[in-house]
């Protein structure tokens, strides 16, 4: 090959790289960095590290940071601080989303304006546990425990927590009195719960599930509209007459600056993920209801709706911050 036809190869090369023609055929998925405001042990780390293994294959390495604290606000504010080039996603849980913020005066962030929200992932309607000593066998018993002992501990992931606002709706609609004990996660929480320190928690079935199994909590009641497929013998509170339903879910979302393309690919590797009848059968198996039809458009509506629906209970409830 003469000199000539060596410069123009190596011209051409440096021409091509330059404009990224061989970018699609070398580019490789991004690492992408995921928030969650709770402990490791809790419901929504262990949803994010579920849903992580699914996305690895579409966006490479998924690594979990876990910024406790404040009902989740504390990663988020953390999050909105961060990068801005989509690296970086939130976790969200209905507590971080919309409960921190409806209980504030002054809240840190706006749900609907400082994110960018991807996908809602999985409801997950809310258990109530007790600690199996009490003596109590059903919601109704409990309710009449604690109007004879009012003022009994219970614990939640923090002041403004999903798990906070539930349980305080759950001990208004059944006419009784309890006092509040904020943990930074539900894990610590659920500890204490165990341990006797607290008589009470609101979680998912997901993560107590398997200490009900043991005899090291008593599921009391499920907060949904229905009983649990996946543990149809324990009853609603509806049933037990208590007409208090709440969940938690979990939600993904970007900063609002992220580019459009690395949300669509996120959002794809998401709504594939959910589309997976085995992991759906994981999730179900866990109390999660999967959302096997998500979308950022569905996700942001999900959002506005739930603020909607919680601002007046925590205004009516005199839960302010």
């Amino acid at each position: 090959m003469n000199s000539d036809r060596r410069a123009f190869l190596r011209v051409a090369t440096a021409l091509l790289a330059g404009t990224g023609a061989f970018a699609p055929a070398l580019a490789q998925p991004a690492a992408l960095r995921l928030m969650v405001g709770f402990p490791p042990g809790g419901s929504g780390d262990t949803f994010a590290r579920l849903i992580g293994e699914q996305l690895r294959g579409e966006l490479g390495a998924v690594v979990i940071e876990n910024r406790e604290g404040a009902g989740g606000m504390v990663a988020a504010e953390a999050f909105l601080r961060g990068p801005t080039d989509g690296s970086v996603a939130m976790m969200h849980t209905a507590s971080s989303a919309v409960f921190a913020t409806v209980i504030r005066k002054k809240p840190p962030y706006d749900p609907l304006r400082d994110f960018q929200w991807v996908a809602l992932m999985s409801v997950a309607p809310l258990v109530i546990v007790a600690h199996p000593r009490l003596p109590v066998a059903d919601l109704r018993s409990f309710m009449d425990y604690l109007r004879a002992k009012p003022g009994q501990p219970y614990g939640s992931a923090g002041i403004g927590a999903s798990t906070h606002l539930a349980a305080e709706l759950l001990f208004d609609k059944a006419g009784v009195k309890a006092l509040h004990v904020p943990y930074k996660g539900s894990a610590p929480a659920l500890t204490d719960t165990i341990g006797g320190s607290i008589t009470c928690m609101l979680e998912t079935l997901q993560t107590t599930q398997q200490h009900h199994a043991a005899g090291k909590l008593k599921i009391l009641a499920v907060l949904g509209e229905s009983r649990l497929s996946s543990a149809p013998d324990i009853p609603t509170a509806r049933e037990q007459g208590v007409d208090a339903v709440a969940s938690t879910y979990n939600l993904l979302a970007l900063p609002t600056q992220a580019p459009p393309e690395r949300a669509a690919l996120i959002a794809r590797a998401i709504a594939n993920a959910m589309k997976q009848p085995e992991f759906q059968k994981k999730l179900i198996a866990q109390g999660l209801q999967p959302v096997t039809d998500t979308s950022p458009e569905q996700a942001r509506a999900f959002v506005a709706a739930e603020v909607a629906r919680w601002t007046p209970v925590a205004r009516r409830l005199a839960i302010e911050m």
